[in-house]
């Protein structure tokens, strides 16, 4: 017995169900199949430990696209998003810490404290980030154009510099062009390193920063905020929207295989046996799996199975949750509760010690040291805990997907000791407050969240794998040699984190397909995004009076004005 549909979906991460909601929504009839049990893939919330929920993987909003949240609906359907204060504290071996503020005043003042220079640099470098997130921007709601004409588009705009700083530099190269502070470098370097499989002195990583650099919450570059209940609210709300328009989002579906007939797509396989019907199949895995393991062995050419084993999946990371009866008490910071337990603390961050961690990262190894990343939202979702207690998410990024002589199952426990060893550095009290933990190693990635080599971003985000050549130049515009399947995750432009693009360019690319089978518009010749003379007046204004030492001076001085916190936010949205 089949079912039959227009359209299946396979995964119910983010952009799968953001595919399946364009499609609902013109009135196609859509399943999304789901092989666990909870939606949301990398982007969820679970009960990982009885009573606590957490985050599992993703836990920071500042990328999800806000045309999807508005065009879907997002907050109708149940998404509550909140923003700290602080929104990032890096703790140094010194007990020295230092704040990043929803307020640039404030954040200039901390800067100060380590390098007045480069407080006043900050803002030439925020004004730089800026315009670049204004030229790169406009490429990714759309389907994927080729490199060449990215860097036109830089070219036409007089600044080809910022294509090299931020797409073709490494991290370490960026940050020092605007910083002399190593403290302030060791934070910034941080952005460079998520799930790469490279230090800070790699080529390219700067695209990395760059990559999270365009995100904005309610409309500020450089900002985010949390999730009322995780990050599984985003999807939930994409669930709830989905099927208000008559999807059905089936878990607990994992698919076996891609059921191919000729050269057309004909439905899907489940692991149970079931087949499920339809003329279009969407894949949210990643390209290794949804190329070389859902489709029938020989239904593409040799020439594309192997540009997608060459596909570089290398880069990993790690979470440690643990369930603590007391806050953490940082070295550096009075007792009690304050805006360190709000802000996402970062201990250890230095650009030497993410250079350690590449070096051991590339012999498969563990460094002695580790950078970590801190979160407990529990302290402003309080829900998220039993009383009395909070969820306290640990995250170490440049780790080997196989490491030399072991496995993880067997480094499991000797892996998170360590982190925590080095976690009691920074906050001795939680040697004794820890109630239970759970660990999510790259493996665990792999094997429990789909992600082919633990790579977060299904895929490195180098330039040769960006734009129309991700996840290779057969697949860029997320069509397949198969008619009627399509890659939607984000092995595809514009690239991974919670970010969504991805699943609404595929599916505009399939509702176009399905009105004009005969004559389809390759993707690539519907991607032109117009940028020449269309920076914003002040945007100019901006530039020019920041290109000037007066000039600088006088935006330095008013930006550390918290009379004119108004003014400078005016300055700081996205598209003004």
């Amino acid at each position: 017995m089949s079912t039959s549909y227009d359209a299946i979906v396979i995964g119910a991460g983010h952009n799968g169900l953001i595919s399946a909601n364009y499609l609902a929504r013109a009135g196609k009839k859509v399943v999304v199949l789901e092989a666990r049990d909870v939606v949301g893939g990398a982007c969820t919330t679970e009960e990982l430990i009885p009573g606590a929920k957490w985050s599992s993987c993703a836990f920071i909003q500042g990328l999800l696209r806000p045309e999807i949240i508005t065009e879907l609906e997002l907050a109708k359907y149940g998404l509550e998003m909140y923003q700290t204060e602080a929104m990032e504290v890096v703790i140094f071996d010194d007990a020295s810490h230092m704040f990043m503020w929803k307020d640039m005043d404030r954040t200039l003042k901390e800067l100060e404290k380590f390098s007045k220079t480069d407080a006043k640099a900050y803002l030439d470098f925020g004004v730089r980030i800026k315009k670049f997130a204004q030229i790169i921007t406009p490429f990714l709601m759309k389907p994927p154009t080729s490199r060449s004409e990215v860097l036109a588009a830089f070219e036409a705009e007089g600044a080809e510099d910022l294509f090299d700083e931020f797409v073709l530099s490494s991290t370490k190269d960026l940050l020092d062009r605007y910083f002399h502070s190593e403290h302030i470098k060791g934070l910034f370097t941080f952005f460079g390193m998520i799930s790469v499989w490279g230090g800070p002195s790699t080529p390219g990583t700067g695209y990395v920063y760059g990559h999270h650099s365009v995100g904005e919450f309610e409309g500020h570059l450089g900002q985010w905020g949390l999730v009322k209940g995780g990050m599984g609210g985003i999807t939930l709300a994409m669930t709830r929207a989905a099927e208000a328009h008559g999807a059905v989002v089936r878990t607990g579906a994992p698919v076996q295989q891609v059921l191919v007939s000729g050269t057309k797509v004909t439905g899907v396989r489940l692991k149970s046996g079931e087949e499920i019907l339809a003329p279009v199949v969407l894949s949210n895995a990643d390209p290794a799996r949804s190329i070389l393991q859902l489709l029938p062995k020989g239904t593409v050419k040799p020439s594309i199975e192997k540009a997608v084993q060459q596909y570089d999946n290398r880069g990993s990371m790690a979470r440690i949750h643990l369930l603590v009866d007391e806050l953490p008490e940082y070295i550096g910071f009075p007792a009690g509760q304050g805006p360190q337990h709000e802000a996402q603390a970062i201990m250890g961050a230095s650009v030497e010690n993410f250079e350690r961690a590449w070096e051991a990262q590339r012999r498969g190894e563990l460094p002695e040291d580790f950078v970590i990343e801190a979160m407990i939202q529990s302290v402003t979702d309080p829900g998220l805990a039993p009383e009395g207690k909070h969820t306290l998410t640990l995250g170490v990024q440049q780790l080997p997907f196989e490491l030399k002589g072991t496995t993880w199952d067997e480094m499991r426990d000797k892996f998170a000791d360590a982190v925590l060893q080095v976690l009691f550095r920074y906050a001795p009290n939680l040697r004794d407050h820890i109630l239970d933990r759970v660990v999510i190693t790259p493996l665990d990635l792999e094997r429990d969240y789909g992600l082919t080599g633990g790579n977060i971003f299904h895929g490195a985000m180098f330039l040769d794998q960006l734009f129309g050549s991700r996840p290779a130049p057969e697949l860029a515009d997320y069509r397949t040699p198969v008619t009627g399947y399509y890659l939607c995750g984000s092995g595809t432009h514009p690239g991974g984190g919670v970010m969504g693009a991805n699943g609404h360019n595929a599916a505009k690319v399939v509702l176009d397909d399905m009105h004009h089978p005969a004559g389809r518009t390759p993707a690539a010749a519907q991607a032109r995004p117009a940028v020449t003379g269309r920076t914003p007046v002040t945007d100019r204004f901006m530039s020019a009076v920041m290109g000037t030492k007066w000039g600088r001076e006088l935006g330095y001085r008013v930006a550390r004005q918290p009379a004119l916190r108004k003014v400078v936010k005016i300055f700081t949205r996205s598209g003004v």
